[in-house]
């Protein structure tokens, strides 16, 4: 739906044609992009936001090399600026949650372009499920933020991949030169962050427009958050109500997943009126350890291959390295993804990696409850917040499927699945 709207904004033939920025967020959706592009894409430049936004920058003078900290070199940064906070701050509560905690805030900060004390402190945080009182607390966890900042110039870092946004938001606020594009499309827009929404919405020249496509049950990146998030001043809306991915089998688990309580609440929510066709029930497979999982994914992986696409997504990426070292013929889904190939074959890799794609048949892997949701989140958020966001990642995974969705578990089965057991068939190896 995305292409075929840059396609129709592009149409130069047309009074509304012009140049049109088509934006995904990670480059593996890209490369899926590019493998089935149209010839009507001719007028329509297809980019990753990142890419997006540091080749603009660099125009303007803003980027230069080696100017963004690359994820773990942050998360040490974020770890010694708390201890230099904890130093100056003795015995303040907030300063003894884990560093895990802190990685997280500062990202929401970041991602909602909270980056001035005022802004922070006004802030309701929709999306994080803790609370932190604003006249004792935030200023303290703001320390933490500056003192971030602090480290990271002095290493010769401006940016990192949730700031670079703000970065550009500013740029483009101040950049009273001609718009390069008249038109931007956003494809899978429920995975950018606020701010990389408002990055875009003044990158758009007056009599140019801004289209956002999105599902926000699939938004795993925060609770109750939509584009209304970004103060968007949006002038219509149209609701796509047929799932033509899923069979009503697959479809029917989605929606009962989407039914959970942590789904409650959440905004913009379309349940669909009409399905792909029929298909078999979804299978969730009961196994006795790894090992046996291991040979049951494997032998199943490789006998659907023959005749379609499969998928095996895994939560953790040890789990992902476990089967990529078993199918080493296999196209593996990451987030810089260059090529991407259509034949039958196996594709390996996280569920966050899987966004945007779809597959003859899907095995998710390791659905237990020591597992999902992810014990590390549950640290970082809290329990209700890790739920919320491992909840949305299974609603993912499981919809990532066309036809055929296999399941497998090695212990209790994760309480983040619907209690209706009559929603898939089950078995004991």
């Amino acid at each position: 739906m995305a292409v075929h709207r840059a396609v129709y904004l592009g149409d130069e033939r047309m009074d509304h044609g012009g140049r049109t920025l088509l934006v995904t967020f990670n480059r593996a959706l890209l490369a899926y992009i590019n493998e089935m592009r149209p010839r009507e894409l001719r007028n329509v430049e297809v980019v990753n936001y990142h890419a997006f936004a540091r080749g603009y920058l660099n125009s303007q003078g803003l980027m230069g090399w080696n100017w963004v900290v690359e994820e773990a070199r942050r998360e040490q940064l974020v770890t010694r600026a708390l201890e230099n906070v904890r130093i100056r701050r003795v015995g303040e509560s907030v300063l003894q949650r884990p560093p895990e905690f802190f990685v997280a805030e500062l990202r929401y900060l970041a991602q909602h372009g909270l980056v001035t004390r005022a802004a922070y402190l006004a802030a309701d945080r929709v999306g994080r499920g803790r609370a932190l009182d604003r006249a004792t607390v935030r200023p303290i966890v703001f320390e933490v933020f500056d003192q971030y900042r602090t480290l990271r110039d002095a290493e010769g870092f401006r940016y990192d991949w949730d700031d670079l946004a703000v970065g550009v938001r500013q740029a483009f606020e101040r950049d009273g030169g001609a718009r390069m594009y008249r038109h931007v499309v956003v494809d899978e827009g429920q995975d950018f962050s606020p701010e990389m929404l408002r990055s875009l919405a003044v990158a758009v020249p007056s009599g140019g427009s801004l289209s956002f496509f999105g599902d926000v049950a699939q938004q795993i990146y925060g609770r109750g958050l939509s584009w209304r998030s970004a103060g968007l001043n949006v002038r219509a809306t149209k609701q796509f109500t047929r799932n033509y991915r899923n069979s009503p089998q697959i479809a029917e688990l989605g929606l009962a997943i989407a039914d959970m309580p942590y789904f409650a609440g959440q905004p913009d929510m379309v349940r669909p009126t009409g399905f792909a066709a029929a298909g078999p029930p979804p299978t969730l497979v009961r196994l006795a350890d790894m090992a046996t999982e291991t040979s049951f994914v494997v032998e199943q992986a490789r006998e659907a291959a023959r005749s379609g696409s499969v998928a095996v997504l895994t939560r953790r990426q040890a789990d992902e390295t476990r089967f990529l070292n078993r199918f080493l013929e296999s196209q593996r889904l990451h987030r810089e993804l260059a090529t991407w190939d259509p034949n039958p074959g196996i594709s390996v890799g996280t569920v966050h990696s899987a966004k945007g794609f779809e597959f003859d048949t899907v095995i998710v892997v390791g659905l237990s409850a020591d597992r999902w949701p992810e014990p590390m989140a549950v640290t970082a958020d809290g329990e209700a917040e890790a739920a919320a966001i491992d909840g949305r990642l299974l609603y993912v995974a499981v919809t990532r499927a066309r036809q055929n969705l296999i399941m497998t578990t090695t212990g209790p089965l994760t309480t983040l699945m619907p209690a209706r057991s009559d929603l898939w068939t089950e078995t004991a190896l």
